[in-house]
C-alpha cells in the first residue's frame, strides 16, 4: 500500500495511526522502519514499520496502527542490561520469546521451552523498550525464525 509514499518528503511531519492517534514527528526513515519523536519534555520514540504506513497527504503520514498497538513500537531511550537477564523477552503481538539467558556483543540469547529448547540470538538493536518484567523486541513470530539456533 505505501508504494506511493515519497518517502523523502515525510521527514518532520506529523505521524498518525488510527482514529488519528498521534505518532509524533517523523525524525528518520530507513527500509524498514520510520521514527518518530512524540512530546516535548517526555519524549515519546516509536519505530514504526514501513509496511503500516498506508498514506501521505502532503503533511501527514498515515499509519495503520491502533493507539494500542502503538505501545509496541515504543521505544524506551535507556535500558539497564544488567536488569534484562532471566526476564520474559516478548515480540510483536506478544509472541513469546523465551527468557533471557545472557546478552553477548550485539544480541540478547533466549530460551524458549522445557524439554525442546529453542535458543535465539535477537540482535539488541531489535529491542524497543524493558519494562521491568519484560524485554520487548521489533520481531514478528515469521521474523524470529531467522534468529533461532540449535
Amino acid at each position: 500500500m505505501n508504494e506511493t509514499i515519497d518517502w523523502d518528503k515525510v521527514i518532520k511531519k506529523e505521524a498518525r495511526g488510527l482514529d488519528e492517534y498521534d505518532l509524533g514527528e517523523v525524525q528518520e526513515v530507513n527500509e524498514d522502519v520510520v521514527k518518530t519523536k512524540k512530546g516535548v519534555v517526555d519524549k515519546d520514540k516509536f519505530y514504526l514499520p514501513r509496511s503500516k504506513a498506508i498514506k501521505f497527504d502532503g503533511d501527514k503520514l498515515w499509519f495503520e496502527v491502533s493507539k494500542d498497538q502503538a505501545k509496541a513500537y515504543k521505544h524506551s531511550e535507556t535500558i539497564d542490561w544488567d536488569k534484562v537477564i532471566k526476564k520474559e523477552a516478548r515480540g510483536l503481538d506478544d509472541y513469546d520469546l523465551g527468557e533471557v539467558q545472557e546478552l553477548i556483543e550485539q544480541f540478547v540469547i533466549t530460551k524458549k521451552g522445557v524439554v525442546d529448547k529453542d535458543k535465539f540470538y535477537l540482535p539488541r538493536n531489535k529491542v524497543i523498550r524493558f519494562d521491568e518484567d519484560k524485554l520487548w523486541f521489533e520481531v514478528t513470530k515469521d521474523e524470529a525464525k531467522a534468529y533461532k539456533h540449535d
